[in-house]
């Protein structure tokens, strides 16, 4: 689909370039927007904190996982069969569980950053938009997605769009 597009642009080029019309290509980093403005900056804290809160309780659940195993080793020889099955029970429930804390952070996480993402291609489509037409841009790749092999810096438009952006923030 790139390659499609990237053909289709060329062509536009050279039929526009023979009519002395030039076709005007701009590129935007939305990694380096999502990190460089004062949103991005602010959702990426956000996610940053929750990482910490959950690998903080997954260290509190891996410790208290690793002393019932502990416990389950000790006690074992002197437990009667019924009661050792028990305790294998209840550990295996709590690693059980370990593996869904981790699994549930995941999606969690995922989650976030997925809303994250959504909010912020919303948010920016009008600044880009009109950015790019300050410019008289005609298309704009997003660098992180179309297999570009060459570019000139000067059609980036990240730090204008990360301008604008923070200047809707206040």
């Amino acid at each position: 689909m790139i390659r499609a597009l990237t053909v289709v642009v060329l062509a536009l080029s050279v039929s526009s370039a023979s009519a002395q019309d030039t076709v005007r290509v701009g590129a935007v980093s939305l990694a380096y927007v999502a990190r460089s403005s004062k949103a991005g900056k602010s959702a990426l804290a956000q996610i940053e904190r929750f990482v910490k809160q959950k690998e903080s309780e997954a260290a509190t659940k891996a410790a208290e996982l690793e002393q019932q195993r502990l416990a389950l080793q000790k006690v074992s020889a002197g437990l009667s069969p019924r009661a050792l099955g028990d305790l294998q029970k209840a550990f295996d429930k709590s690693r059980v569980d370990f593996d869904r804390f981790q699994q549930d952070t995941r999606a969690e996480l995922e989650g976030m950053q997925a809303k994250f993402d959504d909010e912020f291609r919303v948010t920016l489509a009008p600044i880009i938009d009109a950015v790019s037409k300050e410019k008289g841009l005609h298309f704009v790749f997003g660098l992180e997605q179309a297999a570009i092999v060459w570019w000139s810096p000067a059609v980036d438009i990240s730090e204008d769009v990360v301008k604008r952006l923070d200047a809707t923030i206040k």
